[in-house]
């Protein structure tokens, strides 16, 4: 699954997003479009017609800063996804590197880390979302990965594949989606990744929405929030996650806290 023109797919997936309609002339009358089109793009970024085309193909992959600047204004870019249009600059990202050099003694500070936290529910992931350590009150979280493979312990599989995960997590559509958006803005350096391109690939061919989000090229970083969860006994509880980022590329801690007491 080759990517010859993320940052291309990018750019026209932003500006179909159906938030940024604006209103036209048509045969004398005011219509509204979905999303905006390249000249109305490029006049708001200040660039020619010609050349944002040649971004969008291909043709040109490796725009100034004040390039981005200016296209990150004219399609109204989260802090997120501006980061992210910086780093798809570029025709070919270099390969992900490897977290785990030392993989023993990675191993044993994860394990140190998620078990201080306990009994608050904690475990650590790599940039495609594998559980590389968690104490069990985080393991628990996701019902059934216990009983599977640790190779297999993947929490944007889980959310896009598992019928628990609706159950589980009240805000299911938010938090999935949330994941995709996550996934994708982890890996913008590294899309010829052969595992990201392989787990993308399964995910597209098993979920619909996955499919869906994933083109939507949406990305977000996981930070903090509140989310009801449904406990095993039936209750609902409030937790507010916290997302740590880790020294080691592309890790980052989920530290899940006690929330407010007040339920939906």
């Amino acid at each position: 699954m080759p990517v010859p023109n993320a940052l291309g797919d990018f750019l026209r997936a932003r500006r179909a997003d159906a938030s940024l309609e604006s209103p036209t002339v048509c045969g004398g009358s005011r219509r509204r479009v979905t999303g905006l089109r390249r000249e109305e793009v490029s006049t708001a970024a200040g660039i020619s017609v010609d050349y944002y085309t040649r971004l969008e193909q291909g043709r040109e992959n490796h725009p100034s800063d004040a390039v981005l600047d200016a296209l990150a204004r004219a399609l109204l870019l989260a802090p997120d996804a501006s980061e992210h249009l910086y780093r798809l600059r570029g025709a070919n990202p270099a390969p992900a590197p490897n977290p785990h050099g030392d993989e023993g003694l990675l191993t044993e500070r994860m394990a140190t880390l998620v078990e201080a936290v306990r009994p608050n529910p904690a475990y650590v992931l790599d940039r495609l979302s594998n559980m590389l350590a968690a104490n069990p009150e985080g393991l628990a979280l996701y019902d059934g990965f216990a009983d599977i493979s640790p190779r297999q312990r993947n929490t944007c599989r889980y959310l896009m594949t598992n019928p628990r995960a609706r159950e589980i997590f009240l805000e299911w559509e938010e938090i999935a989606r949330g994941a995709v958006a996550h996934l994708r803005a982890a890996n913008a350096d590294n899309l010829h990744d052969p595992e990201l391109q392989a787990l993308v690939a399964e995910l597209r061919e098993e979920s619909a929405l996955f499919e869906e989000w994933w083109s939507e090229h949406i990305v977000e970083r996981r930070r903090t929030s509140i989310k009801y969860i449904r406990a095993t006994d039936g209750d609902t509880i409030a937790r507010r996650y916290e997302v740590l980022h880790l020294p080691e590329d592309g890790l980052r801690m989920t530290l899940w806290l006690p929330g407010t007491s007040e339920v939906p």
